[in-house]
């Protein structure tokens, strides 16, 4: 191989990683801007949100990126719960990105637990008692 060929492929890869680095600079831009600014908005109106992420940061791969929660204003013990598809930058909704979030909200679980702390035992006690077969 000549000299001209190896420095012609050098400068391909160079430029796909540059490519790529950038892309991936713009989607976590956008991506944090969609963050702070959904969270800005829904604390404006009375909601807490909260992101699932994984342990690294990186948005985990499931339809549903966050959740909206408030506990009831007049009905205090009611809590009105939004499952949220977080969209940055240039993406676009589909049918089929709708009809995944419909489908998770309509598969909300819910249940209740007590969690008491023992200062004396310095251990929480659940009730009821199988907190392994909650989590």
């Amino acid at each position: 191989m000549s000299t001209g060929t190896t420095r012609s492929q050098s400068a391909l890869r160079s430029w796909k990683a540059r490519r790529i680095n950038e892309a991936w600079r713009k989607a976590h831009i956008a991506e944090a801007a969609s963050k702070d600014a959904l969270k800005l908005f829904l604390e404006a109106r009375g909601w807490r949100v909260a992101f699932f992420e994984g342990a690294t940061g990186a948005p985990r791969t499931g339809i549903i990126d966050a959740i909206a929660y408030r506990l009831g204003r007049k009905q205090p013990d009611r809590l009105d719960l939004r499952l949220i598809q977080l969209k940055g930058g240039k993406a676009g909704v589909t049918a089929r990105e709708i009809a995944r979030l419909k489908k998770a909200a309509a598969d909300l679980e819910a249940g209740w637990l007590i969690a008491a702390y023992d200062a004396e035992e310095k251990a929480l006690q659940f009730l009821p008692d199988e907190p392994a077969a909650k989590f």
